[in-house]
């Protein structure tokens, strides 16, 4: 976005909200390999995070951010207290109706995770799904990181899950140009390029009806390699880092979709 329009994140661009709920929802997922519907992926991302993090009963842990609810709402109803932060109040709406509908207690929170002020409070932090590297400086982004440290309890783990995987898209594995069904009947195009000097994914998505009516809104996310990250966890006095490429705790490899990082506080 240039200076004179509305970061692609905020409210006010409104990609996330009701653009982004009906585009996430498709028939195939977003996996190249393994296609999952949006209630299979919650499942298997849940049970991922508990394979890698390992929590006792009753854990607290921040999801930020947790957009629509659905790893929150997961979480709470295997008996975990839970933190939802997000700053976009449309999923946060919906978050709060779901809960509420699957009896799970959770503390939904408008905020910025650029200003997020917790004080070793959490035994985890999860942030889900191609959600780290929102804005525009790398100051700004380590500033995020450097928010969940300060979150964590001594030995709290932060986990950071991403399909943007620098590697296999260099390989050309990567999907630039895709179209999903969506569940309700339309179609989500998802258009991106990795661009090397600036390190970003910049992109678009394109929400078309059966009327052949189009909305399209533009994004972009810094994104890094393995290496990258790590350094950046460790520069923020994490003392333990480990990479994976999946759910089953396979150890990262480049040619892998996914990359999957837990650090220890």
């Amino acid at each position: 976005m240039s200076n004179n329009h509305p970061e692609w994140w905020s409210e006010e661009y409104s990609f996330f909200g009701d653009f982004y709920m009906e585009g996430d929802d498709s028939k195939e997922g977003y996996r190249i390999a393994e296609k999952q519907n949006l209630k299979q992926r919650t499942l298997t991302e849940v049970d991922g995070v508990l394979r890698l993090l390992d929590l006792k009963s009753k854990s607290k842990l921040l999801d930020c951010p947790t957009g629509y609810g659905r790893h929150s709402i997961e979480l709470a109803k295997r008996g975990f207290v839970v933190t939802g932060s997000d700053l976009n109040s449309k999923h946060l709406e919906v978050a709060k109706k779901e809960a509420k509908k699957n009896s799970a207690k959770i503390q939904f929170v408008k905020e910025n995770m650029f200003d997020l002020d917790y004080d070793s409070e959490f035994d985890a932090v999860i942030n889900m799904f191609y959600s780290f590297g929102f804005f525009e400086s790398d100051e700004d982004n380590f500033k995020v990181l450097q928010n969940f440290f300060k979150a964590l309890k001594p030995n709290g783990q932060f986990l950071m899950h991403t399909d943007v995987n620098i590697p296999f898209i260099q390989a050309g594995e990567y999907k630039h140009d895709e179209t999903r069904a969506l569940t309700n009947g339309n179609a989500l195009r998802i258009v991106d390029k990795y661009n090397p000097d600036t390190k970003r994914i910049n992109g678009f998505w394109i929400l078309k009806d059966e009327n052949g009516e189009e909305i399209k809104k533009e994004y972009s996310v810094r994104v890094y390699t393995k290496e990258e990250f790590i350094d950046l966890c460790k520069k923020a006095g994490f003392r333990f880092c480990k990479a994976y490429s999946d759910w089953n705790k396979k150890s990262y490899s480049e040619d892998s979709e996914d990359m999957i990082i837990v650090a220890t506080k």
